[in-house]
């Protein structure tokens, strides 16, 4: 009896083997190419407001103004000419490996399509964001400027200030070409990217350019904005100027806090933690790129070009984002003019003596002390 019951126990257990190998077969017949699954990519369209926000990371009122210039710029550029998918897919479909992690494959299963297309579709939108980075990532001008510093004044304490700067590692896989370079203070492969926001955590400057192994210092000297800062009245009125930390060199352009090592005066302390106050906008404005963008918390790429699109094109859409889709108001971007480098010495050295003096004028009203 006990051996009839083990006989059919293992009658049953090569059926279910036999099985579960013929079903493993019909997965493999394929040859090792994608196979499409049915989804249902306009039920995204039809999502409540609010599940559609936590997918695309914005209101599908932004979604349709974005698909609206983005249509435009690939007309105006001929990039229609041989589209056979509708540009709202084509956004949507190029906004999913910007704001999440997975990959070409994986969105692939989203929207119905193969990995090819999806990254065709993608490599097209983050072009497109890069080449419209003039329209909303501007320097601010004279009228805005005025608001800024009234606004870090009122909420603060810190006057003149009409944005921050600092730069952040995006961290990156090893580069084929001299990886060394980007080998940044953490041990890892990054690229060094220099942003200036205001106090809305708009983002008027974005330097994006340089390997991770590089600091803050020589960022910023290799940056238009360095130069522009010294050669280009527009950029910043008498008494205006931009908050960075220590890292940074001080200029009447450029204020920094005292150095502190732990017995500084009170009012070196007091200017330290009112300018400190005003410059975490940066900081926050790091935090919420990233955790919107969430592929740059590390790009898989070794492509520069692709690499430095896909960045350019995060900070073009955290301006449209907080912008609802209008274009930012202010001053176009300008390259500075060629100087000669003995000239620029002269005038950054000019520019520190006059950082000096105003930092402690800044310090005095705001803890008097003389």
């Amino acid at each position: 009896m006990d051996s009839e019951l083990m006989w059919d126990d293992e009658v049953e257990l090569m059926m279910i083997m036999a099985a579960m190998e013929e079903d493993m077969g019909d997965d493999s017949d394929g040859g090792g190419k994608d196979e499409l699954v049915q989804v249902d990519v306009e039920g995204y369209r039809m999502m409540s407001n609010a599940s559609f926000k936590a997918h695309f990371r914005m209101d599908r009122i932004v979604f349709e103004k974005l698909v609206v210039v983005v249509g435009l710029h690939m007309r105006r550029t001929n990039r229609l000419k041989k589209l056979y998918t509708g540009v709202d897919k084509i956004v949507m479909m190029g906004l999913w490996p910007l704001f999440n992690q997975d990959t070409f494959r994986s969105t692939g299963l989203h929207f119905q399509k193969m990995r090819g297309g999806i990254h065709e579709h993608y490599r097209c939108l983050i072009e497109v964001l890069s080449e419209l980075s003039e329209k909303y990532v501007k320097w601010p001008d004279e009228l805005e400027r005025q608001t800024i510093q009234e606004e870090f004044a009122m909420k603060y304490g810190y006057i003149g200030a009409v944005g921050c700067i600092d730069g952040i590692h995006i961290e990156i896989t090893a580069p084929l070409e001299n990886p060394n370079d980007y080998i940044n203070r953490h041990h890892t492969y990054s690229l060094l990217v220099q942003a200036v926001c205001d106090q809305n955590l708009l983002y008027r400057d974005v330097y994006i350019g340089n390997p991770g192994a590089i600091g803050d210092v020589r960022n910023f000297d290799n940056s238009p904005l360095s130069r522009n800062l010294l050669t280009n009245p527009d950029m910043l009125s008498e008494g205006e100027h931009i908050l960075g930390d220590g890292a940074y060199t001080l200029t009447d352009k450029l204020i920094i806090p005292y150095g502190d090592d732990g017995h500084i005066p009170d009012w070196m302390r007091t200017h330290n933690s009112l300018l400190s106050a005003c410059r975490v906008k940066i900081e926050n404005s790091f935090a919420l790129l990233r955790g919107k963008h969430r592929r740059l918390k590390k790009l898989p790429m070794r492509n520069p070009y692709l690499t430095r699109y896909h960045i350019a094109a995060c900070f073009v859409l955290s301006n449209f984002i907080t912008l609802k889709g209008d274009e930012c108001r202010g001053l176009p971007p300008a390259q500075p003019p060629p100087i000669p480098q003995d000239e620029y010495n002269r005038l950054l050295a000019e520019s520190r003596q006059r950082g000096a003096i105003k930092r402690e004028f800044i310090a005095n009203v705001l803890h008097p002390h003389r």
